[in-house]
């Protein structure tokens, strides 16, 4: 049996089903509404959930790519497949992407076939009004397996009145990465990578940090988002112009130079009602680049970090305890460098693609 088939869906279908079992054996049947070429963390969990798992087991990959225009349009589509593939036999079990799919359980449960579902965080936390209500109907208690992307996520769903056995806790992997072992560059570089939105901290680091820091050391913040026009606002307000640079959205090879560049990577996380940080997937990225991480002391960003080694959680918003934690690791760039070698060891060692899709393949295989 092959691998996954991850052929792009071609002409106007909606999406595509790519099965690796041609010979029509039942399959886990994937279904995500989140898939590259659209770009977020969500979307590479996907890629490698459907990548990797499909080269363990049997699996029939039945995603969307597109954004979120067209998804009242994909749900109905992919209900049709999963239906079609219901009757003839073809799913051994399903596995759901995230819990906004919730309704295409339900016939999987009327036909005898065990449901997993993969829970975010941000997606059983969504304010939006209507979706708590949805949730009640078709996720809360509906699944016969959780998996959650950290302890945030999983307490969160214990306290609702998940079992606790029904709620399976399986990180993220990261990719393995090029890590540059040149010297420290003139001047001590700062990264901040991710959207600029309220809970990644951007807008509060440069008002309330930067400022407050040594005016040899720049900062790098690489991403877009709605908070933009209030960052440049703020660097033009403190007069942070020669030291802060705004990226942009850039691609993955930009992103690399920009790892490669810092001294530093940052997550000053902010908690914001509605919309968690169900882990902190850039954390492991920067660690295996090897670069050693600073982050809030909060929800998901605690998984990210939950070994010493990758880097250090501070307290959320407690600008003192940042302004003196990068004093004293950029006093010795040298000795920092030698940290950010043992993260990229230890998540070469434990952070592995492969090593999650194992997690993912033993648990359901253990439903049917």
């Amino acid at each position: 049996m092959r691998p996954t088939d991850r052929r792009a869906s071609a002409g106007l279908e909606p999406s595509a089903a790519e099965p690796c079992d041609p010979n029509g054996l039942q399959s886990i049947w994937y279904v995500t509404r989140k898939f590259p070429p659209s770009r977020g963390g969500m979307q590479r969990l996907s890629a490698r959930i459907a990548g990797e798992l499909g080269a363990l087991r049997p699996l029939t990959l039945v995603r969307w790519n597109r954004g979120q225009w067209g998804l009242p349009l994909f749900v109905a589509w992919a209900l049709l497949r999963l239906c079609a593939g219901l009757l003839r036999g073809r799913v051994r079990v399903l596995l759901l992407g995230d819990p906004v799919l919730s309704l295409l359980a339900l016939p999987a449960r009327w036909a005898g076939v065990p449901v997993a579902v993969v829970v975010h965080g941000l997606d059983i936390a969504y304010p939006h009004r209507g979706y708590p209500a949805y949730l009640r109907r078709f996720f809360w208690s509906r699944f016969d397996l959780y998996f959650c992307i950290s302890r945030y996520v999983r307490d969160r769903l214990v306290g609702a009145g998940i079992e606790p056995a029904r709620c399976a806790l399986v990180h993220p992997g990261v990719d393995a990465m090029d890590a540059s072992d040149a010297p420290p560059a003139d001047p001590p570089r700062l990264l901040i990578l991710g959207r600029l939105v309220p809970r990644k901290g951007a807008l509060w680091f440069v008002e309330t940090v930067m400022p407050a820091l040594p005016p040899a050391i720049v900062l790098d913040i690489v991403g877009e988002g709605p908070q933009r026009a209030a960052l440049e606002r703020a660097i033009a307000q403190y007069g942070l112009g020669e030291r802060v640079r705004l990226w942009g959205d850039v691609d993955e090879s930009e992103k690399a130079r920009r790892l490669a560049a810092c001294d530093l990577a940052l997550m000053p996380n902010r908690r914001v009602d509605g919309d968690p940080e169900g882990f902190g997937l850039v954390a492991l990225e920067a660690a295996m680049s090897g670069r050693y991480v600073l982050a809030a002391d909060l929800e998901g960003l605690r998984d990210a970090l939950s070994d010493p080694a990758l880097g250090r959680l501070l307290p959320e918003a407690d600008a003192p305890a940042w302004i003196a934690a990068i004093a004293d690791l950029l006093g010795d760039r040298a000795a920092l460098r030698e940290r950010g070698r043992a993260a990229r060891a230890h998540a070469l060692a434990h952070c592995s693609w492969r090593g999650m899709a194992q997690a993912y393949a033993e648990r359901l295989d253990a439903l049917g």
